[in-house]
């Protein structure tokens, strides 16, 4: 799939968007010359710091005798993917006088880009992240306007010498024998990498890292010699546990060239994946948890690469043995049917010409096959995401992304498990009302950005921008009953409600006290005084993922006896 111009993949926060200002205006130099005059020039290395998945600061300054080997890119980039493949198995990168450091722009978490540098199981490999200050994004400007690059793919890697100086910045998909090459231009390196011919069947694959029952991180990337089963889906679901019954009971789920990867994408626990693994004895099944829900967004990473947005569970992703997606399916299938799908793949590393490759039809039974990449732009997820909320609406709000035709807008049903379409916008909208909702209630709402091709579909995001949230309370009906020096109040139970917060004031216009929270529905206040007046009220409240969603407040005026 085409990937996208590094400046069209985010929007720029205040000092990256100057940097890029200041590109644009004084860059005089176009993105082929600059790439020319890359090779002869040479510059002093800037200074910044970066944070790596462990927390351990990383800084781009050159350590004493090492060639640092510093890459730009994000997680959804397929390019990039690419690239720390091929660097992740290359020889050089297990030097000790090379540093090779993965630097993401998108400003992903921690624990995505933890579970990204997992995927790849490349201890010499230093990834690090960035999801506050644009520190990274920053960098990678910088870097770029020593060479005038200012229209250029991702990603960008700067190769920085023994003496701390800047030799060169490659842009667009790398091999690791292509780095060596350059590195060895200015650092007299006796050795050769010889890259694997890349296939051209399918869709170069995603490397996450998955968390077994057993605590073991279980890659998706494929070993060799070896077919990989990817099965999204979740343990309450049938259409899931009668697949994985099939599969279980199957000839071929023992093969030693075949893993089969169950990963719950609705955050069940360790111990009820455990207990729903116990179904399927024989430990042919690797079965994988996520509280944090990140397999989720793993889940519609893969079916972005055939621009899908949900269908039937479970997913299941048929990844050959040259670590490339061949087939993605949706709904229920046997054991036959998926051994069926296997034995069509090529074979390792196929010669061109062997008749191996399968074609891009749509199969029967919802199964689809890519066809090699085909030129499309690489629209960048929406990121930002936030709900506000009362009784009755959701107002969400996101950041604008650069290029982006407009935005939809979903809500997901849970009893069709899909995704349900709510609001197409246009580029210049980032939020958007939903209305009529359920007071007290829990929903999740879902954000991709769309590029619209003349003629063509539009092509969007590879994964939603998730917003689960709920609506507040609706408003209790309070009734206050004053006795001798107290005060007794009565409210109903309201839907959906958590719990209660009552307030008092002894001022019409004074600031509410808070007396307490509470689940009942009655209180007595005592010790008041004779014949003064107060002012009592009570708000429903819902707790929500560690959010508290409060409603609106009911007050009565009492007299005391």
């Amino acid at each position: 799939m085409k990937e996208t111009s590094f400046f069209q993949t985010r929007k720029p926060h205040a000092f990256a968007g100057f940097l890029l200002l200041f590109l644009l205006l004084f860059s005089s130099v176009s993105s082929g010359t600059a790439q020319a005059a890359a090779a002869r020039a040479t510059f002093q290395n800037p200074a910044y710091t970066f944070t790596a998945t462990d927390g351990t600061s990383v800084s781009t300054t050159a350590n004493s005798g090492e060639t640092t080997v510093l890459i730009f890119g994000y997680i959804g980039c397929g390019k990039t993917r690419s690239t720390l493949e091929s660097v992740a198995s290359s020889n050089w990168v297990k030097r000790s006088d090379i540093r090779a450091i993965f630097a993401e722009t998108n400003m992903h978490s921690q624990e995505e880009v933890l579970s990204y540098a997992q995927g790849y199981q490349c201890p010499d490999l230093t990834f690090c992240y960035d999801d506050e200050w644009d520190q990274i994004l920053a960098a990678m400007l910088e870097y770029s306007s020593l060479y005038n690059i200012t229209r250029a793919d991702y990603p960008v890697i700067v190769l920085i010498d023994k003496q701390n100086t800047v030799q060169n910045a490659l842009t667009g998909a790398q091999t690791a024998g292509s780095i060596l090459n350059e590195i060895k231009k200015f650092e007299p390196i006796d050795e050769n990498e010889t890259d694997t011919p890349p296939s051209d069947s399918g869709f170069a694959n995603f490397a996450f890292g998955l968390t077994g029952i057993d605590h073991a991180t279980v890659s998706t990337k494929t070993n060799p010699n070896e077919t990989t089963v990817l099965i999204f889906g979740y343990t309450t679901c049938g259409y899931t546990a009668a697949t994985l019954r099939d599969i279980h009971g199957s000839s071929w789920v023992s093969r030693s060239d075949i893993r089969v990867i169950f990963a719950d994408v609705y955050g069940a626990t360790l111990s009820q994946t455990a207990e729903f693994a116990q179904n399927y004895p024989g430990q042919n099944i690797l079965f994988c948890h996520d509280e944090a829900m990140l397999n989720y967004n793993y889940a519609m990473s893969y079916l972005g690469l055939l621009h899908l947005n949900g269908g039937d569970f479970p997913y299941i992703v048929f990844i050959d043995p040259n670590n490339r997606v061949q087939v993605i399916t949706q709904g229920p299938k046997t054991a036959d049917e998926l051994i069926a799908e296997i034995e069509k793949f090529p074979q390792k590393n196929p010669n061109p010409g062997d008749g191996q490759t399968p074609g891009g039809d749509t199969n029967p039974g919802g199964s689809q096959t890519p066809d090699k990449e085909t030129p499309a732009p690489d629209v960048s997820d929406v990121t930002g995401v936030k709900a506000a909320s009362d009784a009755k609406t959701i107002k969400l709000t996101w950041d604008a992304v650069l290029d982006a035709t407009g935005y939809t807008v979903y809500q997901w049903n849970d009893s069709g498990n899909a995704w349900e379409e709510k609001a197409t916008l246009n580029a210049a909208t980032t939020s958007h009302v939903i209305q009529g909702l359920t007071p007290g209630s829990v929903y999740r709402f879902g954000v991709r950005a769309f590029v619209q091709l003349p003629d063509k579909a539009p092509v969007y995001s590879k994964s939603y921008a998730i917003a689960d949230t709920a609506t507040a309370p609706d408003a209790v009906k309070l009734k206050v009953t004053p006795g001798k020096k107290k005060a007794t109040l009565k409210w109903n139970k309201t839907k959906g409600a958590t719990g209660y917060t009552i307030y008092y004031k002894t001022k019409a216009k004074g600031a509410w006290k808070k007396l307490k929270n509470t689940k009942g529905v009655k209180f007595t206040k005592s010790k008041l005084k004779s014949g003064a007046t107060y002012y009592f009220a009570v708000q429903a409240y819902k707790k929500y993922n560690n959010v508290t969603y409060a409603g609106n407040l009911r007050s009565k005026k009492v007299k005391i006896k």
